[in-house]
């Protein structure tokens, strides 16, 4: 039988914020009290039975309960219909086939929530200038601050103790976006995964690096654009993953359309980044398994490596394009996000299901 959620009586509400730093229920940032009277209001909300169990969160195995999830998302802030979203991801985070302890081994991975489909303007998901925030979206911050806390309190994932991040990821404070609707000349991205245009998904990630792309497309036209855009998969150097490859490019609606119009669908383009990005690493004892790795003379000459370099291509399936961000007119912007995963998929897509 799933452990209840435990209940805890204090004489004020002053006193919340000192009593949830000493049960070490933050990670540091502040948190809202999880008062009985909003984590019943958003039971009631779902109609789901408080003690269902989802799975266990990784590293610290702990039951992640409706009522815990529930209380978590009271903690960031949610309002109940944002629930369902986070319940969504956590389905992906319990997941077999998204094993997330690579998370929290020493190469500090974190993990990256997109939602895409009608939930975005339900709930009112920023979507434009600073998609990555700060931008004022509530529906933005808490739904990845729940997932953090979920993982911090269920999941017991705090450093130097269950979890060994040398570094850490500035973004695993709160690392969600929704996908543009309005403006993106294409059906939301979760149609590529196999579910109908008219749901609403969501899609965990186990995300390395993040980089700022340029396309200036009024400067060097859409097909230079594309070579940029495939030169953003994985710097010259160290591998960012021993297994399966992922990459989620979040392209500006303006640059978007501009492909669009030249007649690519969104699979189009995945096809043509594919078509000239190369993996490059000297991690050959990970990545000798990524394709037809092929030997590669070193870039830098005048530093070369001690070890020898290879490349390996990238496939259209490893790839998945997000529209999202300012309009940017003048100039073509994209942020390419890169998997750490050593085990399982390196990001699994889940249909977020509303009470009736």
């Amino acid at each position: 039988m799933a452990q209840k959620a435990e209940i805890h009586r204090l004489d004020s509400i002053e006193q919340f914020t000192e009593f949830v730093y000493a049960q070490g229920w933050t990670d540091g940032l502040p948190v809202f009290p999880p008062t009985r009277n909003v984590v019943e209001a958003m039971l009631d909300y779902l109609g789901r039975d408080p003690g269902e169990v989802l799975g266990t969160i990784f590293p610290g195995d702990g039951e992640a309960t409706v009522e815990k999830i529930v209380a978590n998302c009271a903690m960031a802030g949610c309002l109940p219909e944002y629930v369902p979203v986070v319940l969504a991801a956590v389905e992906c985070l319990v997941d077999p086939a998204l094993p997330i302890n690579t998370t929290q081994s020493t190469g500090s991975a974190a993990i990256f929530t997109l939602v895409s489909g009608p939930v975005v303007s339900t709930l009112k998901f920023h979507t434009r200038e600073w998609i990555f925030g700060p931008n004022g979206g509530r529906a933005n911050a808490a739904i990845g601050r729940a997932i953090r806390l979920i993982l911090w309190n269920i999941g017991r994932a705090h450093p130097g103790k269950l979890i060994k991040g040398t570094m850490g990821h500035p973004a695993a404070w709160s690392y969600c976006i929704g996908e543009e609707r309005e403006l993106t000349p294409w059906e939301p991205v979760h149609v590529d995964f196999g579910f109908a245009p008219t749901d609403s998904a969501v899609t965990v990630m186990k995300a390395g690096e993040h980089s700022q792309l340029a396309v200036p497309i009024n400067t060097v036209g859409l097909n230079e654009c594309i070579t940029l855009l495939a030169r953003g998969i994985g710097r010259v150097g160290l591998s960012t993953s021993g297994g399966k490859r992922g990459y989620i490019y979040v392209i500006n609606p303006s640059l978007a359309q501009a492909f669009a119009q030249a007649g690519y669908s969104r699979q189009n383009l995945r096809t043509a980044i594919a078509e000239r990005a190369r993996k490059y690493s000297y991690d050959w004892q990970n990545d000798k398994q990524q394709g037809d790795a092929a030997p590669f003379p070193d870039p830098y000459p005048k530093t070369p490596s001690e070890r020898p370099m290879f490349m390996a291509a990238v496939t259209p399936d490893e790839i998945v394009v997000v529209v999202g961000g300012g309009e940017a007119p003048q100039m073509g912007q994209c942020v390419s996000i890169s998997s750490r995963s050593s085990v399982g998929e390196p990001l699994l897509t889940k249909q977020i299901r509303f009470p009736a």
